[in-house]
């Protein structure tokens, strides 16, 4: 199937003032006016801020920061204000809406949601899991810290049908204004019979009872992705790679886990020339194949999709397991920034795997959102706090893409607490 989707948008130009502020000493730029609003980026003695308005409101001035072009908040001491132009920075332009992508990668233990922001706040979500399946409402909290609820949602990307990657998504599509929904429609019970997920039940119910929702669900339509099918909003580019109603049959799958993985929507961002790559539980080897091996999803990508694959920044399939990661693959990517979207759970992400991404990456630039976890077994051993039964909501990861060709990587809470 040839899917595309086109956006139009109205980029709307902001005015510069030519009074600055200059960070004082480290501090936060926050989202809202409030201490209690979410961190958005660190901010450090030097750091230059443009003035959006003149006047403080609650103590806080409204900035944007000149290095990352990130819009936000910063309390008035740990800056002071400076009249004049900035030198070696002209400010007209310096203020374009397009300046800087957010992807913000929830620590929300065994599962994978992630948080687009694009300029003008226009959003992306690629997969809405969760860890507790009982608590389906804990995801949605941690996505309404970011995104503010009754926001317009251009996309709702679901890799596939696990419950860790959809197991939020219908209180998503209550919570929110979500315009399309692109899953693969795929579940356990086509596989092996019986009733489907609860998960799944959930999500299908709600988009047939909301027609607004355009629902493209690709079992349903008996389809798959081509690769290179892609759509723009502003300047982000949206790239889709594969995604498939049901496994191929020449892939030979027989494991029910491996059928439901294999079919997973695999997504790539480009913007100011660096790039992310979504492979929610893509496979691309047996669990206990050799080294070489290349298989399913990651099969069809390497010979459908190479000269599309390499990244600067890859989110790794299914959690750093055993059966993703290939190293066919991994040569293909060459991510310069690896995050691993793991919990206390199935000993994620594996030392197999973060050697295969080390052979192009050094381990400092090698991301977590369960930093210090202790599962012992073939888990990723760097790290490791002797105990640590690494809780959710400490290790969630930032990634900003940048107009003017640079990116950062980081964790918005510096520290690694762990009980």
């Amino acid at each position: 199937m040839k899917f595309l989707v086109t956006i139009v948008f109205i980029l709307i130009s902001a005015t510069a003032f030519a009074d600055y502020l200059v960070v004082q000493r480290n501090g936060n730029l926050r989202q809202n006016e409030s201490t209690s609003s979410e961190i958005l980026e660190k901010l450090h003695t030097g750091d230059t801020l443009l003035l959006l308005e003149l006047n403080q409101t609650a103590g806080y001035y409204h900035v944007v920061s000149l290095a990352s072009r990130q819009e936000g908040w910063v309390y008035r001491t740990l800056v002071r204000k400076v009249v004049g132009e900035i030198e070696g920075e002209p400010l007209t332009g310096a203020l374009e809406t397009d300046a800087v992508v957010d992807i913000r990668v929830l620590d929300i233990g065994a599962g994978l949601c992630t948080l687009i922001k694009l300029p003008g706040n226009k959003y992306v979500i690629y997969d809405a899991g969760g860890d507790n399946y009982f608590q389906p409402e804990r995801t949605p909290i941690q996505v309404k810290e970011y995104i503010p609820a009754g926001s317009v949602i251009e996309l709702l990307v679901l890799s596939h049908t696990d419950a860790d990657h959809i197991v939020s998504a219908s209180q998503i599509l209550r919570d929110y204004k979500v315009k399309k929904v692109l899953w693969t429609g795929y579940e356990s019970s086509m596989i092996g019979g019986g009733n489907p997920t609860s998960s799944y039940t959930r999500l299908y119910n709600a988009l047939e009872n909301d027609p607004s929702i355009e629902n493209i669900n690709l079992n349903e339509l008996d389809s798959t992705i081509d690769a290179g099918n892609h759509f723009s909003i502003g300047n982000a580019k949206f790239t889709f790679l594969c995604g498939f109603g049901s496994p191929p049959s020449e892939w030979g799958l027989s494991a029910k886990d491996e059928k439901l993985n294999s079919v997973s929507i695999v997504m790539k961002l480009n913007f100011g020339g660096n790039s992310v790559l979504f492979c929610g539980d893509a496979v691309g080897r047996h669990r206990n194949d050799p080294v070489d091996a290349l298989i399913a999803t990651e099969k069809f990508l390497v010979e459908n999709a190479a000269s599309l694959l390499q990244s600067t920044v890859i989110i790794a399939p299914h959690h750093g397991a055993m059966n993703g990661s290939s190293r066919s693959f991994v040569e293909h990517v060459k991510a310069e920034s690896v995050i691993f979207a793991a919990g206390h759970k199935h000993d994620h992400p594996t030392l197999r795997t973060a050697e295969e991404y080390l052979r192009f990456t050094t381990a400092n630039k090698i991301f977590r959102t369960d930093r210090g976890d202790d599962e012992g077994g073939n888990e990723w051993p760097l790290g490791r706090t002797a105990g640590c039964r690494d809780k959710y909501n400490d290790d969630t990861i930032q990634v900003q893409l940048r107009s003017n060709g640079t990116y950062r990587v980081y964790y918005m809470d510096p520290e690694v607490p762990c009980f």
